[in-house]
């Protein structure tokens, strides 16, 4: 029954991170239009919007942001195109794994109960449907956390070594995602 309960969870925060995602929030914001178009480049020429070959950071709007968020959307742009749900489709996916992720995380801590409640929780929030249904690489860099928690988890039970690998390389990629992450992560 609990198995059957997560399902609709997770089907619950699918419906309310995707549905629409082209339309809601109507238009892209300048952030996403830059990370779209940054990826857009990247899959042309190998270099962003600057002229940068593979760069690691992106200049954008006087500022620079890591790198890994138009990357991740360099194959979803060339399957669907340049467009408001191939900039936003990771970011809902993640914010799905999310959910679950929580889910796995609080019933290793917690119990079941707690784990199905807590998912609930993250599945309406309002806070995390925001940076769900938009491209914001806060929110991949939060759920590549907590998948390195949920390993990490793991490996103090079971101390191999592919686990530790797992969480060391989850954390990297987190880096590369968000700024204020290259300081959480280590």
């Amino acid at each position: 029954m609990k198995k059957i309960i997560l399902i609709i969870i997770l089907v619950i925060a699918a419906i309310l991170r995707l549905y629409e995602i082209s339309s809601f929030p109507a238009g892209l914001n300048a952030d996403e239009a830059a990370l779209g178009y940054n990826a857009y480049s990247l899959f042309l020429t190998g270099r962003d919007e600057h002229g940068h070959i593979l760069p690691v950071n992106l200049e954008s709007f006087g500022d620079f942001k890591p790198a890994g968020y138009s990357y991740l959307l360099v194959p979803i742009v060339k399957v669907f195109g340049l467009t408001e749900f191939s900039v936003r489709l990771p970011s809902a996916l993640f914010g799905v794994l999310a959910v679950f992720l929580v889910y796995l995380l609080v019933k290793k801590l917690i119990t079941d109960n707690c784990a199905l409640i807590t998912a609930t929780a993250l599945t309406l929030s309002p806070w995390h449907l925001h940076f769900s249904r938009g491209a914001w690489e806060v929110n991949v860099s939060t759920t590549l956390l907590l998948l390195a928690v949920v390993f990490f988890l793991k490996w103090l039970k079971n101390k191999k070594v592919s686990l530790l690998l797992t969480v060391t390389v989850t954390l990297t990629l987190s880096m590369y995602f968000y700024q204020s992450t290259r300081v959480i992560a280590p």
